[in-house]
């Protein structure tokens, strides 16, 4: 049986078959970890699986053995492989006929199996089959071929928090191959996705895109466009879809998405004509999906303006013509142009001082947990955000020349936050400078700011002129690598918006109890009695437990399960099914809360001996 014959036209008798063969012989390699022993135990495997009733007398089936025990990744070898040497023309053939190789199975090797090796998926089902032990050591140690394969194993079982963990750590290693990467970067997108944390998803995607091979790229603008245009964002999605399309030009996937930009954007006539020109790839690959999309794509009548627009037409806006918009800027390829300029604007406010500014003191905190006070920006960025806004929706904050008009636009942080919307790093070397530069203003920005605020002084939300400070400050701390430098920027955070409107306490009990600063994470959660989110709940009941205070872990537990019911019942089953999720947000109270936390928390809950029993035993005489 040659391979084409395999992938062409295979019985569903033999795929079981093959199938059957495939996971015998890896249930009894996993179990030994003995090459011989595998060997000796051949015939009895081929007569259980069915495999030598459709092969002659003549199928050396040690030789399909042999690359499904190369491929293997062995525990007792720090799941490396131990690849057995191929026989020598002038070697006893290794079926036991007692004839040279030459004379005996080597000429049957390329008829029969020796294509096969690349397309058994032998890893994927060896990881399958380990022990939760084994992939607990495999997650910290294994070669990255079989962590990738562990963290679609993890996604595959609805636990994407266990994949995007995997893969964040695989991803920072140097050295990945390039499919490898590429691979990983796909499967992070899926668990982002499947966890619903799709702005935590697109920042970390944009941060990881520099150190990203071209293909990995691919992948990762490919994603951020599909975010984008489920966001309404079809301008910034065309965006990332050309610097996709840059990277790899012959790729459907690129020509698809950009086609949709297009149709979003209300550019029908370019999105006819560019599903027109990918069409016949589609054909060419045979991806039906493909063919019906763009064939419906193709065929779609385009809007009265376009129409009337001659198809040959220069596409780039009059001199006499208004600005072009955000959209423009997208659709006809000018972000490259517009980066450049404002590179420069960026590097000259980097020199520039930072104009002074002040607080003055608001209304005292209602708990009298510290003073409130009010930002008051300088004057020339005050002017520069009134002129800004002066022309309403129709400004682009994209406008070079405003900036340049209005240089204290790069000192306003509403304006810094907007402008990062078009952030993002890639293979684009531009794009790259851009993102960094803005980065170190914001950064620069926020510090001028904290540094002018009196100690222990706070920033209520109710200013509006706070809001874009706060979210900056919460944007920096959810990209954050390390876990000390995320738990300082979150509560510092915290401290300056005690009311959290932003949520702020989630993520940094969850990063406390992760360090085992089990007292710091008590302390945020006994703040908020009241709570209705899961974090703080079932964070104060794990945080009483570690710190030894089992009678006040039982009464906060009785109190959390009365609150968020359903979070305890996924917290404590062995397995779950993931539920419906809602893309527009998080029911509170709901399955969907439940789940998001088991995925994040779990594990952490797992770390502590007895936590999970102690929990169930407990769940009991609550009901």
């Amino acid at each position: 049986m040659h391979h084409d014959d395999v992938t062409a036209e295979i019985p569903p008798e033999l795929s079981n078959s093959l199938l059957r063969f495939l996971e015998y012989s890896i249930d009894h390699i996993l179990a030994h970890q003995d090459a011989e022993r595998y060997f000796a135990a051949l015939d009895g495997i081929v007569q259980r699986s069915g495999i030598d009733q459709w092969f002659d007398a003549r199928m050396p089936f040690w030789m399909l053995a042999r690359s499904i025990w190369n491929q293997v990744p062995l525990p007792s070898r720090h799941f490396q492989h131990n690849p057995l040497p191929a026989p020598k023309r002038n070697d006893t053939c290794p079926c036991g006929s007692g004839k040279k190789f030459k004379r005996c199975c080597q000429p049957f090797e390329n008829e029969h199996t020796q294509d096969l090796e690349e397309t058994l998926p032998v890893v994927q089902l060896a990881v399958e089959r380990f022990t939760k032990p084994q992939r607990q050591a495999a997650a910290k140690s294994a070669p990255a071929e079989v962590r990738l394969a562990l963290a679609a194993s993890e996604l595959e079982a609805k636990h994407p928090g266990k994949a995007r963990t995997l893969l964040l750590a695989l991803l920072k290693k140097s050295g990945l191959s390039t499919p490898l990467q590429a691979d990983a970067v796909q499967l992070l997108g899926n668990a982002y996705t499947e966890l619903g944390h799709l702005d935590a998803g697109k920042k970390k995607m944009k941060a990881l895109i520099p150190s990203l091979k071209p293909e990995a790229v691919f992948q990762a603008r490919c994603w951020l466009t599909s975010r984008c245009l489920d966001d309404g964002r079809p301008q910034e999605a065309l965006a990332h879809v050309l610097d996709a399309e840059s990277t790899d030009p012959d790729n459907l996937i690129a020509g698809i998405l950009k086609t949709l930009c297009l149709r979003e954007l209300g550019a029908d006539a370019q999105a006819q004509r560019t599903a027109q020109e990918w069409l016949p790839v589609a054909h060419e690959i045979g991806d039906r999906e493909a063919i019906e999309l763009l064939e419906e794509q193709a065929s779609l009548a385009t809007l009265e303006d376009v129409v009337a627009h001659d198809a040959n037409c220069d596409l780039a806006p009059d001199e006499d013509s208004a600005p072009p918009s955000d959209e423009a800027y997208a659709i006809f390829g000018a972000p490259d142009e517009v980066l450049r300029a404002l590179v420069a604007q960026l590097k000259e406010a980097l020199k520039q001082p930072l104009y002074p500014l002040h607080f003055d003191p608001g209304p005292p905190a209602a708990d009298d947990s510290g003073t409130q006070w009010v930002l008051i920006l300088p004057e020339p960025v005050e002017q520069a955000q009134a002129a800004f806004y002066r022309a309403g929706q129709a400004q682009s904050v994209l406008d070079v020349e405003l900036i340049r008009q209005h240089p204290a636009l790069l000192q306003s942080p509403d304006f810094l936050e907007q402008l990062d919307a078009f952030s993002g790093a890639s293979s684009n070397r531009l794009q790259a400078q851009f993102t960094e530069l803005l980065y170190e203003q914001q950064d620069r920005l926020l510090s001028h700011i904290l540094d002018a605020l009196p100690p222990g002084g706070q920033l209520p939300w109710a200013w509006l002129e706070h809001r874009p400070v706060l979210r900056l400050m919460m944007q920096a701390a959810m990209a954050q690598e390390d876990p000390s430098e995320e738990i300082a920027t979150l509560s510092e955070l915290l401290a300056l918006c005690p009311n959290d409107n932003l949520g702020a306490r989630a993520p940094l009990v969850n990063a406390l109890l992760r360090a085992e600063h089990d007292a710091e994470a008590l302390a945020i959660c006994e703040r908020y009695p009241d709570d209705a989110l899961a974090e703080t709940r079932y964070g104060h009941v794990l945080a009483l437990v570690r710190l030894s205070r089992l009678h006040d872990a039982e009464r906060a537990l009785a109190s959390a399960y009365k609150a968020l019911p359903k979070v305890l019942n996924y917290l404590i089953a062995s397995k779950r099914k993931m539920p419906r999720l809602n893309p527009y947000g998080v029911t509170i109270g709901g399955a969907d809360q439940a789940w998001y936390y088991r995925e994040e928390m779990r594990d952490a809950f797992l770390a502590t001996p007895g936590m999970l029993s102690w929990m169930a035993s407990i769940k009991k005489r609550l009901r």
